[in-house]
Parts: structure tokens; sequence; C-alpha cells
């Protein structure tokens, strides 16, 4: 399912009627959210010049009370992966220093971390691919009480061959 072509007409036409900038990204992010049988709806979209989110639950869940939760996000900046990584890693143990966090470079350049928190009540395994315009993230989101370890391993496959590619509704 390509889901970033969703994401790129609908935050653009949603930004544009609220006035917003919103960039068009140079790139798609391309994931096999197939592995997954659930059906994921969209429940949350945002995007100005700094960049765009979207959000999606399981069908008949509500992004107030999610229990799992799938999140594509870019942020347009020219800061490296690196730094990137590090001040969101930052960020998050700003607001849990008792944070379990593990790091992953994969070959293609892009980090991959996963997470638990127990005070925010969130288990999550994010990856970061920089592009020329700026940092793409695909993260799987579960509460740690309802973290299964069969479906947690299909996100990491899911997240884990996540790429980017050229964006279909760019004007080249």
């Amino acid at each position: 399912m390509n889901l970033i072509r969703i994401l790129v007409l609908s935050v653009v036409l949603a930004a544009s009627a609220h006035a917003k900038y919103v960039p068009t990204p140079e790139m798609a992010m391309s994931f096999n959210m197939d592995r997954d049988t659930t059906k994921w709806v969209p429940q949350f979209m945002d995007g100005d010049k700094s960049g765009i989110i979207f959000e999606l639950v399981p069908e008949g869940e509500s992004i107030d009370a999610w229990k799992e939760m799938v999140a594509q996000q870019i942020a347009f900046t020219k800061v490296s992966l690196r730094r990137y990584v590090d001040e969101w890693k930052a960020g998050l143990l700003k607001a849990d220093s008792s944070i379990d966090m593990e790091e992953h470079q994969m070959v293609d350049g892009s980090i991959i971390v996963t997470y638990s928190s127990s005070s925010s009540q969130e288990a999550s395994i994010r990856r970061f691919i920089k592009a020329k315009d700026g940092i793409y993230m695909l993260a799987y989101h579960v509460r740690p009480s309802l973290r299964d370890e069969s479906r947690w391993a299909i996100w990491r496959e899911i997240v884990g061959r996540a790429s980017l590619v050229p964006n279909p509704q760019k004007k080249r």
C-alpha cells in the first residue's frame, strides 16, 4: 500500500484549504504495509513549511485513545541525519530519563531507533531516512502492555524495509 501518495495529496489539499504553505516532498516513502492484515485508517494529518505528519490507527479506534498507531513524518530540514536523530533522542530522554532505547545504523545510512517508555506508555520502532529536502520517518507505536511479539516482528520488518522513491506528485 503506497500511503505516501495519500499523505502528500491529502496534506497539500488540507493545508491549502487553511492557507498554509506545505512544500511538495521530493521523495515518497515506500513500505509493504500489506504484511500486516490490520486495516489501518487515517486519523490525523497536518503539514506546513517545517514538515508533514500523517497518523493511522486500526479501523474502529481513535487517535485520542490509540492502542497502536502508524505514523509517517517528514521534517523539512538541511541538518544531517546524525544531528537530527541525536536531537530527537535527546528530546525523548528529556521527557523520560528512564527510557529504554536502542539504535541501529542500516547499510543504506538510515537509522532505526526502538524504544519503550513507561512514563509515556509507548513502545516504538522508528526509521529515519535522509533525503535532499529533509528527514523522512516511518514509525510503529504500541502501548507496552499490549505489545505482541509477533506483531512487533512484523512491524520491525515493515519499518526495516522502508525506502524512499521519487514522489509521483512532484513535478520534475
